[in-house]
């Protein structure tokens, strides 16, 4: 892993700042910022839990951004640290109107999490379905999650979608189709990014591993990779998916015809997901690309 020295990296931000190019970029897109709160919520994040932070890739979304000013975009990212949102935030909240979508138990009851959408601002953060299984928690799809947040790209808004559920294990899983449901519903381009983090906890999953990566902050060393921006191939008849699901939520029968191209629709959208999971999983080192090693 490269990690820069903290003198080096100092460095490397002031001399970004001062670019020309930058600053144009900055003029042109002054109102594509992430809110306030939120990018505060990243800067302590990343400050609390890592001594040296470093973005690859960044240049891809600056040129990308300075060349198609109106297009729309979602953020997707591998998932195994409570790092990963506010990273990304740390790395584009300047360039990009960034909104975090959130598992749906993080809404319930007294979990942590709350505080989390409190500091960082509650209309930032959107739910997505989840369900706890025996293994933990797995996300389930539901279209009508992606409401709100096909909303908010219409506003210009960028989010964060996970490209597969949270684990603690440190390793890619299988992808969902969310993200690239979204981008096909919206038109926006998918940016593949990944945290790759060293610490002396990945997860941060819980009290006690939280306090690990804060009493041990001086381990904690990230590299936050973002890949080129990715335009999926459109798939027709995708309402299928709204009409079947609907339909089973009301006992309806299914017909024949209906089944088959539920099935055809899901798994362009699986291949699509699986296309990205491959592309998130090449920035990273092989011992993190899990569900994703070695697939081509």
């Amino acid at each position: 892993m490269k990690i820069l020295s903290k003198q080096k990296m100092e460095q490397k931000e002031k001399n970004s700042h001062n670019l020309p190019e930058n600053n144009k970029l900055q003029e042109n897109n002054i109102n594509q910022k992430t809110d306030k709160k939120l990018r505060k919520l990243g800067d302590i994040f990343v400050e609390k839990f890592c001594s040296q932070f470093e973005v690859e890739g960044i240049n891809n979304i600056k040129e990308e951004i300075e060349k198609n000013p109106d297009a729309k975009y979602i953020i997707s990212s591998s998932h195994f640290s409570n790092l990963d949102a506010p990273a990304a935030v740390k790395a584009m909240g300047e360039l990009l109107d960034m909104q975090i979508t959130a598992e749906s138990l993080s809404f319930e009851g007294a979990s942590p999490q709350k505080v989390l959408f409190y500091l960082g601002g509650k209309d930032n953060f959107i739910p997505l379905d989840y369900r706890r299984t025996k293994n933990g928690k797995t996300g389930v799809f539901n279209p009508s999650n992606f409401d709100p947040i096909l909303e908010r790209i219409d506003q210009n808004k960028t989010p964060w979608i996970a490209i597969h559920t949270f684990n603690t294990e440190g390793q890619m899983k299988k992808a969902k189709i969310g993200a690239v449901y979204t981008a096909q519903k919206s038109g926006a381009k998918i940016i593949p990014t990944a945290l790759e983090f060293y610490g002396a906890s990945v997860s941060l999953e819980g009290i006690l591993n939280i306090a690990k990566g804060l009493l041990k902050r001086s381990k904690g060393k990230a590299v936050f990779h973002i890949g080129q921006p990715i335009k999926l191939e459109p798939i027709e008849n995708l309402d299928i998916l709204e009409r079947v699901i609907e339909k089973r939520s009301k006992g309806e029968k299914l017909s024949e015809q209906d089944r088959l191209l539920f099935k055809q629709v899901k798994k362009q959208l699986q291949a699509q997901a699986d296309y990205i999971g491959r592309k998130t999983a090449a920035m990273l080192p092989e011992n993190y690309q899990g569900y994703y090693t070695k697939k081509e």
